[in-house]
């Protein structure tokens, strides 16, 4: 019974579920784009750099 309904969601949504990963890779292809194309600022690099480690070093801590 739980497979003949996952069928049918799977069945119903996964054109949706299809172009929200092809939206996500585009972007994700386009931002790889940009960041080759950085003219590499210091100041720019630093600031990256500080809030990734930011991010890192907080997300456990925000996730909850």
């Amino acid at each position: 019974m739980r497979d003949e309904i996952d069928a049918r969601i799977w069945a119903d949504h996964h054109e949706v579920f299809a172009e929200g990963i092809d939206r996500a890779l585009l972007g994700l292809r386009s931002a790889a784009a940009r960041f080759a194309a950085w003219d590499g600022s210091s100041h720019q690099l630093i600031a990256l750099l500080l809030a990734f480690a930011i991010t890192g070093l907080t997300f456990n801590n925000t996730a909850a």
